[in-house]
């Protein structure tokens, strides 16, 4: 009785271990795609033009949901989905571009 508990608690350790494993193994890879990224912006800090081949290297997808007019007023909402590091919360990019960090 003691013994299959000490089997099961090694195997469900066993399984753990494998499970942060592959976590740890993907913010590796997040944390990789994140420099690869603020490498392509930093290349384009000192925009005068957003051309093509820019929005290309850098966009990966647009999403236009449909539009709410709920509030009276019509809004709608566009994600953007950046290389590398998918779409960012508009919050984080609103504070970036005023100077604040995280």
């Amino acid at each position: 009785m003691l013994s299959d508990d000490y089997e099961q608690e090694q195997e469900e350790l066993r399984e753990k271990l494998l499970q942060l494993n592959e976590e740890i193994i993907q913010q590796e890879e997040q944390a990789g795609n994140i420099d690869r990224f603020i490498s392509k912006v930093r290349k384009y800090l000192d925009l005068d033009e957003l051309t093509p081949a820019i929005l290309n290297d850098m966009v990966k997808a647009v999403y236009v949901h449909v539009p709410d007019k709920s509030s009276g007023h019509r809004e709608q909402q566009i994600d953007i989905s950046y290389d590398l590091v998918g779409i960012l919360p508009a919050s984080l990019l609103y504070d970036l571009q005023n100077g604040e960090t995280a």
